[in-house]
């Protein structure tokens, strides 16, 4: 006999025990969410956790307002651990082009309310960041209030309020088969589901999942090769840091530094090795004195890439809706919209900000949001 629910979400990261709380909080009752591993496993668990405002297209930046909102307070809101460390971003260039493009998406970020943004030449970059390598270097962008959090204190916080609100969660649920049945969905999975709504926040799982019925994504996994290094840096303020030339990337961790080199896709054969051997040489210019700076571990995660630099998020069939494919800014965007996409499902949407450009169905093009290069923040 087939477990019959209202609404069933696939995948327990922070997506979808973020939309499980927010149906909740909007009145549903009788949900169910299913994650096939463990909750927060998959790519917010991997997930270097920074939040920030610094995006380019007014939809984004607001995204990020509100989900600057939410991982300042979810400590309090959820009473449950989730720190916030505001370390600030910092993004710098080389090239004019770049540097005129950020200094114009800080504009838009002030005119926003979002107004604590630095627009900085090389020499206000070293005076910031000592650290830091100028040679070359024409300006960069400063976002003080900035920050990072550990994804899964996120994921852990909303799943215990979704439990609170009759929320039921099932881990090591792996579903095998979504098919329409008695006018609604049957979900397979070690045991049968009916639903009257299913929302899939499966990530760079949904292409796969939804080319069954017709809706060809293009989201993939990437893997993002990274380091940990041991202390350095000490009494220095490292913030997350992105030379948008290269894609060197380094930023606070604990007492030590996470490294890495953002890349687009991998050249074949790429892994830690070829990294490492990456970062030094773009270090020895752009931040000497952590060139050699010992290693303590490494660390790799997948990234939802693909698509046109906006995530899918709305209606795919009827009774069927997804959220997914936020390109690595998912633990920094998606709480903010599960709760959204809440709202819409419950015949509410937010009359504040429209999220109907985000359809899963909407013709593909070319990215608005060019600040895209940190594949995970």
């Amino acid at each position: 006999m087939a477990e019959r629910v209202s609404t069933l979400i696939i995948g327990g990261g922070i997506a979808g025990t973020a939309l499980a709380h927010y149906l909740a909080e909007e009145g549903e009752k009788d949900i169910l969410l299913v994650e096939a591993d463990e909750l927060g496993s998959g790519s917010t668990g991997g997930s270097f956790g920074g939040v920030r405002q610094q995006f380019s297209t007014p939809l984004e930046i607001e995204l990020s307002r509100r989900g600057l909102d939410f991982w300042r307070s979810a400590e309090r809101v959820f009473d449950s651990p989730v720190p916030w460390h505001e370390n600030g971003y910092l993004f710098m260039s080389g090239k004019p082009d770049i540097v005129s493009k950020l200094a114009e998406a800080a504009e838009l970020q002030r005119s926003m309310g979002l107004t604590d943004v630095h627009v900085l030449d090389a020499e206000h970059i070293k005076e910031l960041t000592p650290w830091v390598g100028t040679e070359g270097l024409l300006g960069g962008v400063y976002t003080p209030r900035d920050g990072k959090v550990t994804p899964t204190d996120g994921v852990m916080a909303l799943a215990k309020a979704a439990r609170r609100a009759g929320v039921t969660i099932r881990e090591h649920w792996d579903m095998k088969s979504l098919e329409r049945h008695n006018g609604g969905w049957r979900v397979t999975g070690p045991d049968v589901v009916d639903a009257e709504r299913v929302v899939l926040c499966t990530g760079d799982w949904s292409s796969e999942l939804l080319r069954s019925i017709g809706l060809e994504l293009t989201i993939h996994p990437v893997p993002l090769y990274a380091a940990i290094t041991e202390p350095a840096l000490q009494g220095q303020l490292v913030p997350l840091t992105i030379d948008l030339d290269t894609g060197l990337l380094i930023e606070r961790e604990s007492g030590g530094l996470l490294i890495a080199v953002l890349l687009e896709e991998n050249p074949p054969g790429y892994g830690h090795a070829q990294m490492l051997d990456e970062y030094a040489d773009l270090a020895r210019v752009r931040a000497p004195s952590i060139v050699d700076v010992p290693i303590a571990k490494h660390v790799v995660a997948n990234v939802d890439l693909g698509g046109d630099g906006h995530p899918y998020v709305g209606q795919v069939q009827d009774g069927l809706w997804m959220i997914a494919g936020f390109g690595g800014h998912g633990v920094m965007h998606a709480p903010a919209v599960a709760q959204l996409l809440a709202k819409v499902i419950a015949g509410r949407p937010d009359p504040t900000l429209d999220i109907s450009t985000l359809d899963p169905w909407r013709k593909p093009g070319a990215a608005s949001e060019w600040m895209v290069a940190s594949k995970k923040g």
